[in-house]
């Protein structure tokens, strides 16, 4: 069974309780360091997330149909590839750009992969070095002649951090009012936008996370285990 159908991908932060969503991958804090990639154009901004049936365009990729080889071509050397899995665990192939200036809005920006576990115990393997990424967890960067290999592998899901703060109000106004929201009047709420396979995470007290899956995967991906880790209580249908 593909490991993303398995094990979490993203670390979020749901009332002060670690949440796992499925869609993203588990070394979330890669994307609160700094380099650097070439800007890109306004169509990618991230309130130009647009669906259409069954696919979504996001950060000038599509899900599904973008893959590895999709991303490589786009940010080359800017795009940085490793296996993050704790001691003995298959873990995650996950890519990330770690400044992306999206339409004049700078943030980070996580691609999530489709790999099973026999592929990413692999790739443990013929890694060059084994990095220590904090407590059990490690880092596997990939070999070139692994990124070029792995060119096919489809890119499920997209996380982006923008590097200032979105209050709620701009939030409104660039998506609109959210389909539901899990945990509201909290201080991490939870929008929903499942027709654009949209989930946007405000902080009262931090930086928003926008996650993006092909509209057919929103419930499984974001909204089941978003729902999940919340109380029965801790969500409101608009």
């Amino acid at each position: 069974m593909n490991r993303v159908l398995k094990s979490p991908f993203l670390v979020a932060l749901l009332a002060g309780v670690v949440v796992l969503v499925i869609a993203f991958v588990p070394a979330f804090w890669q994307v609160l360091r700094g380099s650097s990639t070439a800007p890109v154009s306004a169509p990618e901004a991230p309130w130009s997330i647009a669906a259409r049936g069954d696919s979504v365009s996001a950060f000038g990729l599509q899900l599904p149909g973008s893959t590895l080889a999709d991303a490589e071509r786009r940010w080359g050397e800017g795009l940085q590839l490793a296996v993050m899995a704790e001691t003995g665990q298959p873990g995650a192939l996950e890519g990330y750009v770690e400044r992306f200036d999206s339409g004049g809005v700078g943030g980070r920006l996580l691609l999530a992969t489709a790999l099973d576990d026999a592929e990413l115990l692999r790739l443990q393997q013929t890694a060059a070095e084994r990095q220590p990424a904090g407590g059990t967890l490690w880092r596997y960067p990939l070999r070139a002649s692994e990124r070029q290999a792995l060119g096919a592998a489809p890119l499920v899901g997209l996380s982006f951090i923008p590097a200032a703060n979105l209050d709620a109000q701009t939030l409104r106004q660039r998506f609109g009012e959210p389909d539901e929201i899990i945990a509201p009047g909290g201080r991490l709420e939870h929008w929903l936008y499942p027709a654009r396979g949209l989930a946007i995470a405000v902080d009262a007290e931090g930086r928003e996370l926008l996650q993006v899956v092909a509209p057919a995967d929103f419930e499984r991906r974001l909204r089941a285990p978003l729902k999940a880790a919340a109380s029965p209580a801790a969500s409101a249908p608009r």
